[in-house]
């Protein structure tokens, strides 16, 4: 029996998933570098070879047909497993090697990431790591991003989440600031303070804080801003306010004493920290990396409890005295 006519190539596969995940030819002629024209010819003649429509196409969209959708829903786990397979024997080949090019937020990077990062190249001599420091959203195949390290609740994308931790600010400031000050023992005593704020693309006029059950919104009172998590962090070091930042960023401070900790049992509302990546089975050298963060977020997350833990019984120490 000739099967020939059923024959597809893997690679107008590839070339159709791309177009289904990027909703639509000239998007996806983009991200793959290709003429339209070529990618819109390998398409029909992918469609030619299987003898059914995968598409439906009008002037403003493309949309998959019953049988494309049917078709990609086989083939995206089909096509994943071969890519993996391919990815497991080339890294049993090159060992734990090459290039991991990671966006991140410059914040994010410089506080929580300098330290793990360092420590991963230690251990794996023959990776190297590309940062680049951008918040906004990249496209990540077009610019050849490994990883993508987003954080707050992600938005819907053909982007593949592994969740690392999950972070939440709280109020700090030093020594000397608070003892020019009144004792802070509930929220409402923040109206004492001046709050240093960072700046965002939302004006906020309160200040969201959360104790169990509890959420209270609280008016911000305060002179300063800035739209880095950095100089928020350097200003209230200098003893400019109170911050609310993420615990995570400010362990070098609160170690060597720079700051206190206030109010320990309020908090900001959790953000989820993620990386992302295009593939559902990324190279080795990748997957060994976000595996190693989760496991260094971990340990930063346990301290960082343990000592919330101590600053909660110190104040409640405080208050029986």
């Amino acid at each position: 029996m000739n099967h020939s006519s059923n024959q597809a190539s893997l690679d107008n596969l590839q070339l159709f998933i791309a177009v289904a995940d990027a909703g639509g030819f000239s998007r996806a002629a983009d991200r793959l570098d290709l003429p339209v024209a070529t990618l819109s010819r390998k398409i029909a003649l992918l469609e030619k070879e299987l003898n059914v429509p995968l598409f439906k196409r009008n002037t403003r969209n493309v949309s998959l047909t019953p049988a494309g959708e049917a078709f990609y829903a086989q083939l995206v786990p089909a096509l994943d497993a071969v890519q993996s397979a391919v990815n497991d024997l080339s890294d049993a080949a090159n060992s734990i090697q090459g290039v991991i090019r990671i966006t991140t937020p410059a914040d994010f990077a410089r506080l929580s990431l300098a330290q793990p990062l360092t420590q991963f190249l230690q251990l794996n001599p023959h990776i190297k790591i590309e940062l680049h420091l951008n918040s906004s959203r990249m496209d990540l195949i077009k610019e050849q991003i490994d990883v993508a390290i987003r954080i707050g609740e992600l938005a819907d994308s053909n982007l593949y989440a592994s969740h690392l931790f999950d972070m939440s600010s709280k109020l700090y400031a030093t020594p000397g600031y608070l003892a020019s000050l009144p004792a802070i023992t509930h929220p409402d005593d923040l109206k004492n303070c001046n709050l240093v704020q960072l700046k965002t693309n939302v004006q906020r006029t309160h200040l969201t804080l959360i104790n169990g059950n509890h959420i209270l919104e609280q008016p911000i009172h305060g002179n300063l801003q800035a739209n880095d998590m950095g100089v928020i962090i350097g200003l209230c070091a200098a003893g400019a306010g109170v911050a609310m930042v993420p615990e995570v960023l400010v362990q070098c401070e609160i170690n060597n004493g720079t700051f206190t900790q206030i109010l320990p049992d309020w908090h900001s509302p959790t953000l989820p920290i993620h990386a992302l990546t295009t593939a559902r089975n990324p190279p080795a050298r990748v997957k060994h990396l976000i595996e190693f963060l989760k496991i260094e977020f971990s340990k930063l997350k346990k301290e960082c409890d343990k000592k919330g833990t101590k600053h909660k019984n110190a104040a409640k120490t405080l208050d029986l005295n």
